[in-house]
């Protein structure tokens, strides 16, 4: 894997950094380990409503992602026939890797979640987000509506049907585990963890526009990783040194890290050369 794709050597900003992808290399399970669909549907079995949430006025739009999803299966899915549109967003969530949202343009063109399946959130309740716009559920991040607020806005009104528009997000946790909702109390980061004991998380991020609802498909698969893995490659290393030295402080805090940060950096130099850092003037 190309860390440094998500880990340049420059100081940590937020910006817009959306590729162009091809949908079904995105959205296709083919190549899905066999044990990942079976904790989906075992989380969707257990706690459907936790990891999944639907509002009838978006029911157009998950129809639109249901015949994608059909289109671009490897095998004939189960029917969706006959089931209640909850229903048929949970067993959505049980065909693919992806988590998946579904956003809805109200009658002032504001996109607005109106459903979808998060069985890998990254310590974050999808019931706490649905019907708020994207800038409302962007709010808890710092910094990144008055950075971007009108950028992913007026992105998400104009881009074009067809294309996947992709970015990634990356984090750390102190657990493997791909489910961090947090209803589940997983140990956080802090100034105690070892270097085995701390995980890169990246969300691989798609955009999709929905030709026929209007609606938008927002799509997240993991990859996840050992920071050490990170640490033996000097790219890499560098890279996630500088954008811990140079994140602000409320960011740091609001991916877990803030009072983890000086340990995390100890970590990554440990037998390095902390020389070939340059941090910001």
């Amino acid at each position: 894997m190309d860390f440094t794709a998500y880990l340049p050597n420059r100081d940590f900003d937020l910006r817009m950094r959306f590729q162009k992808g091809k949908i079904a290399s995105f959205f296709q399970s083919r190549h899905t380990p066999p044990e990942l669909l079976a904790e989906r549907t075992r989380l969707l079995n257990e706690s459907p409503t936790r990891y999944a949430a639907f509002d009838d006025e978006g029911e157009a739009i998950l129809e639109e992602v249901i015949d994608l999803a059909t289109s671009l299966a490897p095998v004939s899915p189960p029917s969706f026939d006959g089931l209640p549109p909850f229903e048929k967003c949970r067993a959505l969530g049980k065909l693919w890797e992806a988590d998946f949202l579904l956003m809805k343009p109200d009658a002032e063109g504001i996109f607005r979640l109106c459903g979808g399946c998060v069985c890998f959130p990254s310590h974050w309740d999808l019931g706490e987000k649905m019907r708020l716009p994207m800038t409302a559920i962007h709010q808890a991040v710092p910094g990144l509506n008055e950075a971007l607020g009108r950028q992913i806005n007026g992105f998400l009104e104009k881009i074009k049907p067809g294309i996947s528009w992709e970015r990634g997000n990356w984090g750390l946790s102190r657990s493997p585990e791909r489910n961090l909702h947090p209803s589940l109390d997983l140990p956080r980061l802090d100034h105690s963890v070892s270097l085995k004991e701390v995980w890169w998380r990246l969300e691989e991020q798609s955009l999709v526009a929905l030709p026929n609802s209007g609606g938008i498909l927002f799509g997240i698969k993991l990859v996840i990783r050992p920071l050490a893995e990170i640490k033996k490659n000097e790219d890499a290393r560098l890279g996630l040194i500088r954008a811990l030295e140079t994140m602000p402080d409320e960011m740091a805090a609001y991916k877990g890290i803030l009072g983890a940060r000086q340990r995390l950096l100890d970590l990554l130099q440990a037998d390095g050369d902390p020389s070939r850092f340059c941090p910001r003037s």
